[in-house]
């Protein structure tokens, strides 16, 4: 018979959680892919699954035995299975390593982005943004590449409609101490066009990438051939360009332009100025302008979004836009250094600090080395269970799910005091199961 139960435990002896336990096929399969015996472990997890075909563990862990092994076909089949039967961040780690080494990049890009909203705050997280950054990056890269050597048979008239891209904003008419706040206005005005359902933005990185290719400058865009062509090769079609002017005395002012790519027209947008402790206010009103120019009616939740300022520290923007600069010209540490910055001067302002974190992982040697097994051995060996075996709470789960007993069930830990060595081998932790049991 069986009943739903809560179990309480106060004190087990490590010695009885660790050798107490039955082996089940899992706990077996497990056992074995870790002494790299996968043919045996394949075996142990194919008995599990016969007895519990909803196991998405013994389902993953089958995946993982595969891909370990080389079979990249079986591994993904099993590893389907198992993101059939519930998401997990390890899974979706998995066959984003088989759609790298397989050369499908956009399958790589969407799996580990997977794994990364299942589990935004793991271990792992940062490796996975800076290898999707570094695998977009080079993405980019070869589409600009094919949009040049094929530029002359791109058909403006196929680029949908809703398309624009936000060009980096000339900053040559500011002083060299607040110059890079004319990336960081071109920055934030993209995001929040982005935040317009109706409107498809172009990542900011296929600009940056074309311009260095042409050899143009922010300055150039607003012309009647660099403009539409630069719009073109993104697959936009319209281009928001933006020159950003010292008045003196701390006061800017910012102009724009929006070109279209099909015709070669361009109309300029009214102008903002602002003081330099003002930047976003000045920044939305530009965003409004544009969205107004478009003829695009927002609605109340699109308007509220756009009209949140992410940080009022002038402080903090500034060193944010630094950063900015840091990283496209591929200097990570001071663009680290400077987001770090950004985020000590205004605590609030999340952008800067995921930022600093994607930097520290891209200088990382898993998320920034040139090749596919250095970031494969670091995301496989901090994804591995293994690495959460520390502590009685995920002992047990292990022992629990390892004896076959309790195939579905739920625990947390509540609290953990892990001995010293002059201690007795107790670890005392409650710990709570809910799930079905045998009354026996």
């Amino acid at each position: 018979m069986k009943m739903k139960s809560v179990l309480i435990v106060w004190a087990l002896s490590l010695a009885v959680l660790m050798t107490g336990c039955a082996v089940g096929p899992y706990g077996q399969g497990k056992q074995l892919a870790e002494r790299g015996e996968y043919d045996r472990a394949i075996e142990a997890f194919y008995k599990e699954i016969s007895a519990n075909p909803q196991n998405m563990e013994a389902w993953r862990e089958l995946g993982a035995a595969f891909y370990e092994k080389g079979d990249l076909a079986k591994a993904e089949d099993a590893l389907e299975q198992a993101n059939g039967i519930a998401l997990d961040a390890r899974t979706n780690l998995l066959l984003g390593l088989i759609s790298e080494k397989k050369g499908n990049v956009d399958a790589a890009i969407n799996a580990y982005g997977a794994a990364l909203r299942l589990d935004p705050g793991g271990k792992t997280a940062n490796l996975l943004q800076a290898r999707m950054d570094r695998l977009i990056s080079e993405k980019i890269k070869r589409e600009v590449t094919e949009a040049l050597a094929n530029e002359s048979e791109i058909d403006t008239e196929s680029i949908p409609e809703n398309t624009i891209a936000v060009a980096n904003f000339d900053g040559s008419h500011l002083t060299a101490e607040t110059a890079p706040i004319a990336r960081g206005l071109a920055e934030f005005t993209a995001i929040d066009l982005a935040k317009v359902s109706s409107l498809r933005v172009v990542d900011r990185q296929k600009i940056d990438v074309i311009l260095k290719e042409l050899e143009l400058s922010a300055s150039g865009l607003t012309d009647g051939t660099s403009g539409p062509r630069v719009g073109r090769l993104l697959g936009s079609r319209r281009v928001v360009a933006g020159t950003v002017t010292s008045l003196g005395e701390g006061a800017i002012r910012l102009d724009g332009a929006i070109v279209n790519s099909t015709d070669g027209s361009s109309g300029t947008t009214r102008t903002s100025e602002g003081d330099l402790t003002r930047l976003f206010r000045m920044q939305k009103e530009f965003v409004f302008r544009i969205i107004d120019d478009l003829g695009i009616t927002l609605s109340i939740e699109e308007r509220d979004a756009i009209a949140e300022v992410p940080t009022e520290s002038y402080l903090a923007f500034l060193a944010y836009c630094r950063g900015l600069e840091y990283q496209n010209s591929g200097l990570y540490g001071a663009a680290r250094h400077s987001y770090e910055q950004a985020a000590q001067a205004d605590p609030g302002f999340s952008v800067a600090a995921s930022r600093s974190q994607s930097m520290a992982a891209a200088l990382s040697s898993g998320g920034a080395g040139a090749d596919l097994s250095s970031f494969e051995v670091s995301a496989m060996s901090l994804s591995s269970p293994l690495q959460l075996s520390s502590g009685l709470g995920v002992r047990l789960h292990q022992a629990v799910i390892n004896a076959g007993g309790l195939p579905n069930f739920d625990m947390r830990a509540v609290s953990n005091r892990l001995p010293k060595a002059e201690d007795q081998p107790v670890i005392l932790q409650e710990v709570v199961i809910t799930g079905e049991f045998d009354a026996n």
